[in-house]
């Protein structure tokens, strides 16, 4: 890091930076160059820097006083706070025939009153709670669907999911849980996880907060992990692959509570989680925007004012296109700055 870069640093600390020096410096930070030379200063040279003994020196402290200082300094004030209102979640109850079910199960006399298939289905831009008929608790992110035979709940609680979903499950020792997404079934007998499985994205993960989840194959009889708390198992759908890490759980459960945390994130996926939560569409005229990294926490701010920020912090371009028909998403067209 050049020494004018510890220098600007300091003035932010200090109150003292101009608007352009705070934008240079946001932009440099949220480069992928910028964002490694900052960690290995903040590891080997912090000493230098010479600040207030009261600030904690801490990297991820630095972003969120960075982020904080922002809007402090009212850098964006006059752009609108806009309230988000979360609609409810359309909720479908489909009835079958007690004949089958997805031609895997046969009613006996006695069943049919039980034989009926539910599907909890969340639009993009929304977000919902249930319970479910075991207690169990599950949070629904966007663009979700939750569907369970109440068969399978009354026999061996199984439920499938196609989207992200946080999974407070009551502890019951004789009757396992199950999630069963594509291609992974996880198994749980009381605990708390996040599992995120969008076709889309081409993978599945599994987040564990508490508890212990066993993960298997829909076809590989030899695929078998146990997760442990503050892990997240991430299975490539295409390659067949299982890579376990240990990550910061609340950054991929804290969305339940209405809050987004991004930390370093790579900007195609910081798209596509804010696509699904503001129901807008994004349109990337450039190639090379998904080369930027960015960092922040999302609480009840107006899409508006995220992708600002973004532009802000980010060496984009964001153009904000007006919808014309009531049914129509808001659209944003992101370009490399030149």
């Amino acid at each position: 890091m050049k020494s004018n870069k510890k220098y600007t640093i300091h003035n932010f600390f200090s109150n003292k930076n101009s608007k352009d020096e705070l934008q240079h410096l946001f932009r440099w930070m949220n480069s992928e160059r910028g964002n490694a030379e900052l960690e290995n200063e903040l590891e080997n040279d912090w000493d230098t820097f010479e600040f207030n003994d009261e600030i904690e020196v801490d990297s991820r402290k630095i972003f969120n006083n960075i982020e904080k200082g922002i809007r402090q300094r009212k850098l964006l004030a006059r752009m609108l706070t806009i309230k988000k209102v979360l609609p409810y979640a359309a909720v479908f109850i489909l009835l079958l025939g007690f004949q089958f079910y997805f031609n895997r199960y046969k009613s006996k006399p006695g069943d049919y009153i039980n034989n009926y298939f539910t599907s909890v289905i969340t639009e993009e831009g929304q977000r919902s709670k249930v319970i479910l008929p075991d207690s169990s608790i599950v949070w629904l992110n966007s663009s979700t669907t939750l569907s369970y035979h109440e068969n399978d709940l009354v026999k061996e609680r199984r439920v499938h999911l196609s989207g992200e979903a946080f999974f407070q499950v009551s502890k019951n020792a004789d009757k396992p849980f199950f999630v069963e997404n594509e291609q992974l079934i996880v198994r749980v007998l009381g605990t708390e996880f996040d599992v995120e499985a969008y076709p889309e994205t081409g993978e599945i993960n599994v987040v564990l907060e508490s508890g212990s989840v066993q993960l298997s194959h829909t076809t590989n009889e030899s695929f078998n992990y146990r997760l442990k708390p503050g892990e997240i198992a991430t299975f490539d759908l295409t390659e067949k692959k299982l890579n376990i890490a240990e990550i910061d759980v609340s950054k991929f459960s804290s969305w339940k509570n209405g809050v987004l945390i991004f930390q370093n994130d790579p900007m195609k996926e910081v798209i596509e989680k804010l696509e699904r939560w503001y129901n807008v569409e994004v349109e990337i005229r450039d190639e090379e925007v998904y080369n930027s990294i960015f960092t922040g926490t999302i609480t009840n701010e107006g899409y508006e004012q995220i992708f600002r920020l973004i532009d802000f912090t980010c060496p984009v371009k964001c153009e904000f296109i007006n919808k014309t028909k009531a049914d129509e998403k808001p659209k944003i067209i992101i370009t490399k700055e030149t």
